[in-house]
């Protein structure tokens, strides 16, 4: 059975879901087969090793730094002879909510906090970011400054730990951008390649993508984007993004509470006015009347039910 690692377990506290610490896997050992709540930072300082990643194995060494998403399965194997070191960040996403969202509108960052486990989680690419000896030491430095900061826990830290985690991805994306790794631009069919972009849209509906950005991992211009897009899929990238959007937003208004504004935010609608507009442009009624119609049809099916 395949371990679950909880925030409680493994994070400082409920008000500050964060944990930065070095470790160790010695020969012959492996971390088994978990997947947790918060997100995992890696970065292999040195040694090399397997690094199991949804039933996939990738070979690791010295260099390479990853980001393993919440629910996703993975372990760490060394072999004889071998040693493995590396500096973990575990956090939940909302500790950054306000800073991750505006680092959205950077295509590096798009690139490597999200887009790179996404390709790795799929059997046709091998993805990480690996760095050369100046890069290491770069960010060996700002990850040492940020463990000192968490371990010695002084006035003001926690806040001193976000800015350090921020210059962390900040850097991090600069030497993916650097290295020009566009893996989409690699496959040789335009249709497959369109069908990942779509993936990836529907993973990360709620993040503020641009045109731009989904052109940019396609490695193409976005007028030929564009063109493709719509020949393969039928619609532009802004009215497939918005159907899965609304799409997300009818569940949501189906089967919770939540205020419209709420829903709005959750599927990545900041203007309540501009998800209304949208909502009714796609379902031919407005969200508020889409649920009282939902809560109407539910409550006949209810009564309907011979059981009830």
């Amino acid at each position: 059975m395949t371990d679950f690692y909880k925030n409680d377990k493994f994070l400082e506290s409920k008000d500050f879901l964060f944990h930065a610490a070095p470790y160790q896997v010695e020969s012959n050992k492996t971390i088994p087969p978990h997947t947790h709540e918060f997100v995992e930072l890696a970065f292999i300082t040195q040694g090399e090793g397997e690094h199991e990643y949804e039933g996939e194995l990738f070979p690791i060494s010295q260099g390479d730094v990853f980001i393993i998403e919440p629910g996703k399965e993975h372990a760490y194997r060394v072999g004889e002879n071998q040693q493995l070191k590396v500096v973990n960040v575990l956090f939940v996403p909302s500790l950054l909510i306000g800073e991750l969202k505006a680092l959205s509108n950077v295509t590096s960052f798009i690139d490597f906090y999200y887009m790179e486990p996404f390709l790795r989680s799929n059997i046709s690419f091998q993805c990480k970011l690996t760095l050369n000896l100046r890069q290491q030491f770069e960010l060996r430095e700002l990850m040492d400054r940020l463990i000192h900061e968490y371990k010695s826990k002084e006035s003001g830290y926690r806040f001193l730990i976000k800015t350090k985690l921020i210059e962390i991805f900040i850097t991090l994306s600069r030497i993916y951008e650097k290295n020009k790794q566009k893996p989409l631009s690699s496959i040789a069919s335009d249709n497959e390649m369109i069908e990942r972009v779509c993936q990836f849209i529907e993973l990360r509906h709620a993040s503020p993508l641009t045109l731009e950005q989904v052109s940019s991992m396609a490695g193409m211009s976005q007028s030929k984007f564009t063109a493709l897009f719509r020949g393969v899929v039928g619609k532009t990238f802004l009215e497939y993004r918005n159907d899965i959007r609304i799409r997300f937003a009818k569940r949501l208004l189906e089967t919770t509470d939540d205020k419209i504004i709420h829903v709005a935010k959750e599927i990545g609608f900041d203007d309540l006015s501009h998800f209304n507009r949208v909502f009714k442009q796609v379902v031919g009624v407005s969200p508020g009347t889409y649920r009282r119609k939902a809560v109407t049809e539910h409550s006949r099916e209810d009564y309907a039910d011979p059981k009830q």
